[in-house]
């Protein structure tokens, strides 16, 4: 058995006696009120030395892996020393290279009955590092010292984060890869096992990026769980080429349009493209401008406006697909005052219908073919 999965046994059985707890004490963040107007606190102040006792020997394994992750991340003090303090040097050491302040874990077992966001959805290690910079911290080592006097800290709410605590602590010594498809990231399991715990899903920008034909130099960052998501190096690299040889047969087509030789074409790109130099927020989108500027000279403004709206209602770009699937206006909301908008609208529209076009070879490699990783974030994570 390796070592990760004893911490993760041991995990589980806490686990599984915090919710043989839940089975006689109702477990709730709201304060009930009952026919006689009396209120009832919140049960997640409820306290017992059975509750107490867990929180210890949960806090014990918090301080047995802490130390494990701190030397497998290079921690420097001596194997066994007492000088190594499970917050201020392991978990200090872990806040450092992993961010572990800002990492979510999501509460959602129906055995507890939470609806307070600040219960559901928390950081159990955010000022971790510090010497008591928790609550449940501070519970455990008033607990340990004083048992008798202290036993009002061993409450449900304290025995729930300090488990979640542990619960995301596992999480980064079982440091669990995960390979899946794009479409099926969606479907994987974030609760690792936990029967109350799951950790937040990670962001998808460094896919979605890569999609966009982004590519990636510097070491990604996760945001506020633990794990980045990414493509295979092989999918990254297919799907960049793909996005690179999209761009060459997008940009050969668009330079071989007879319109590219209009002169008044050509003053529309010379002044987008101004505008695009001048404001960083401005972008010229060619293939755009290009079908906006083959719509209004099917529908040209000298027309009168029944004129124009004839012709604008037998055009493609009014019947487009992308058109259709977003807001828009009916033939009958049409008026001489909007048509013109409408007109430009629906250029756009059959704008990004040609460039999806063009992009089908990067979808199929990015979404169908391509497969992602999901890996912990340990300060190091690139694509190569």
């Amino acid at each position: 058995m390796k070592k990760s999965d004893i911490f993760w046994q041991t995990y589980l059985k806490i686990e599984k006696e915090l919710l043989e707890v839940a089975k006689y004490i109702y477990v709730t963040d709201e304060k009930i009120v009952n026919h006689n107007s009396q209120k009832y606190t919140s049960q997640l102040e409820t306290f017992s030395p059975y509750i107490a006792d867990l929180i210890i020997r949960t806090c014990i394994e918090i301080e047995a892996i802490s130390k494990e992750l701190y030397f497998d991340f290079g921690g420097t003090k001596t194997r066994g020393s007492k000088e190594i303090f499970f917050d201020e040097d392991c978990l200090k050491l872990l806040d450092i290279k992993c961010q572990t302040h800002k990492k979510v874990v999501l509460l959602s077992c129906l055995s507890f009955n939470l609806t307070k966001e600040e219960n559901t959805v928390f950081k159990p290690l955010r000022e971790a590092h510090k010497r008591q910079g928790t609550d449940w911290e501070k519970a455990y080592q008033a607990l340990k010292h004083d048992r008798y006097s202290s036993i009002c800290k061993g409450t449900i709410k304290n025995l729930i984060h300090a488990l979640a605590a542990l619960y995301l602590l596992n999480i980064y010594y079982r440091d669990v890869k995960l390979n899946s498809k794009y479409l099926e990231v969606s479907n994987l399991d974030f609760s690792f096992g936990s029967a109350i715990f799951s950790i937040k899903p990670p962001n998808h920008n460094y896919v979605i990026d890569v999609i966009n034909g982004k590519e990636f130099d510097d070491i990604l960052v996760s945001d506020d769980s633990p794990y980045i998501l990414k493509y295979v190096d092989s999918t990254y690299k297919a799907v960049i080429n793909a996005c690179k040889k999209n761009i060459e047969e997008q940009n050969k087509y668009i330079l071989s349009q007879p319109e590219f030789k209009e002169p008044e074409f050509k003053k529309i790109v010379k002044e987008g493209l101004q505008k695009e130099k001048e404001n960083p927020r401005e972008r010229f989108i060619y293939i755009w401008e290009l079908c906006k500027y083959r719509l209004n000279k099917k529908t040209p403004s000298n027309l009168s406006y029944e004129k124009r709206k004839q012709l604008f209602l037998s055009s493609n770009e009014w019947n487009g697909r992308i058109r259709k699937n977003n807001k828009h206006k009916s033939a009958e909301e049409l008026t001489p005052e909007n048509i013109q908008a409408e007109i430009n609208s629906a250029a756009i529209c059959a704008g990004m219908e040609l460039e999806q076009q063009f992009r089908s070879m990067r979808m199929q490699k990015a979404y169908k073919e391509g497969y992602c990783e999901l890996i912990i974030d340990k300060g190091n994570i690139k694509y190569n």
